[in-house]
């Protein structure tokens, strides 16, 4: 189902023509929903912009700020008091049909649920969202912005290359979901994006990816152009591929543990501090390393390595040489799901060879 202000990409294998470029990135008034009123919870305090904000953001928040005491900024507040933060609100959004219904159309993953201890509470704040925006009036006020969001949006779609990243990910991986949505939001920050996936009734996956505004506009809200862009696109939609076909053999996560002990703090500090979300991210680190030498200039592959192993990501290199291999063996692997066992078996070859008794007895008591 097609969500009214989003654009529904399809890629060329389903509709035999590449996506039209210019036109791939949208704003989602359900995202500004939410993003309006987090603005009035502690969500700000970590993930708020620096200074102000950029002028659209400061508008929103003032028009939320009557409804501070609505049901629905108490149980946002509560949620985020809960750890439902960072990619977990704009996931739970696209689980959502367009406002002023707001209802469900796709079920909310375990995942989701686990990260809102419960279903109910996403029904609840679900309710509640829908309930604030009709009190308010807010499909009024984004229609007053739109011409604004949308010209400002207008210099980051130009040489925007989407089908070519589309094309990439459905070769490496050897399938693809049936829809691709990404959202720009130019009040949730700072930078960087999330990746998303929703399941519909006949268990076609539904891909997006959120892009974050920088943070540091008092202006117009700035989001990332070019290469940088085109390098997020590559990682926030490869977890609608990573992450499932992980996602498929949950005991070999399990037995790979010890890997996150080394750098389990300073994973936590980036929200994954769970061995699967490690896992999904370095895998996803590695194949960026990859996308780059196909798509981007020479020398870029190795600055997006350099960099995820700044960010504590150790084992990139050798996940790179692991699908350096699947690339090369694609009569074998026809697809990265049918490579995960042998990617698996070598990670545990690593971890008997390099990790500590002190890291395979605490990793216990690690998720």
């Amino acid at each position: 189902m097609a969500r009214k202000v989003m654009l529904l990409v399809f890629l060329v294998v389903l509709i035999g023509t590449s996506a039209v470029e210019g036109n791939s990135l949208e704003i989602c008034p359900e995202m500004e929903l939410l993003a309006g009123v987090l603005s009035q919870t502690s969500w700000i305090e970590d993930r708020g912009p620096e200074g102000a904000g950029n002028e659209y953001f400061r508008a929103l928040q003032a028009f939320f700020a009557p409804y501070k005491d609505h049901r629905a900024v108490s149980l946002a507040e509560k949620l985020t008091k809960q750890g439902f933060a960072y990619d977990a609100p704009p996931a739970f959004i696209c689980h959502l049909s367009p406002l002023p219904e707001l209802d469900l159309v796709y079920e909310y993953s375990s995942y989701l649920v686990l990260r809102a201890k419960g279903r109910d509470a996403l029904e609840e704040f679900r309710i509640a969202l829908a309930e604030l925006a009709a009190e308010a009036d807010f499909l009024s006020f984004y229609a007053d912005w739109e011409p604004y969001l949308e010209e400002t949006l207008a210099p980051y779609r130009v040489d925007f290359r989407l089908g070519l990243v589309e094309r990439w990910l459905q070769d490496f991986f050897g399938w693809t979901p049936v829809e691709f949505h990404l959202i720009v939001t130019p009040s949730m920050f700072p930078g960087g994006g999330y990746g998303a996936t929703a399941i519909d009734a006949t268990g076609n996956r539904i891909a997006f990816q959120i892009i974050r505004e920088f943070g540091t506009s008092e202006g117009r809200p700035e989001f990332p152009t070019g290469v940088s862009l085109e390098n997020l696109t590559v990682h926030e939609l490869g977890h609608a591929f990573v992450n499932p076909s992980l996602e498929a053999y949950p005991k070999g996560t399990k037995q790979l543990r010890p890997l996150l002990w080394p750098v389990r703090e300073i994973m936590a500090s980036q929200a994954y501090s769970s061995t699967a979300n490690f896992l999904n991210e370095q895998v996803i680190r590695a194949m960026e390393v990859l996308a780059a030498r196909d798509l981007f200039a020479a020398g870029v592959d190795i600055s997006i390595l350099e960099n995820h192993e700044r960010c504590g990501f150790y084992l990139t290199r050798f996940v790179l040489a692991q699908l350096e291999y699947y690339q090369a063996n694609r009569e074998e692997y026809p697809t990265f799901m049918e490579f995960v066992p042998y990617l698996f078996d070598q990670l545990e070859r690593y971890q008997a060879e390099n990790s500590s008794l002190q890291a395979r007895i605490f990793s216990l008591f690690l998720r």
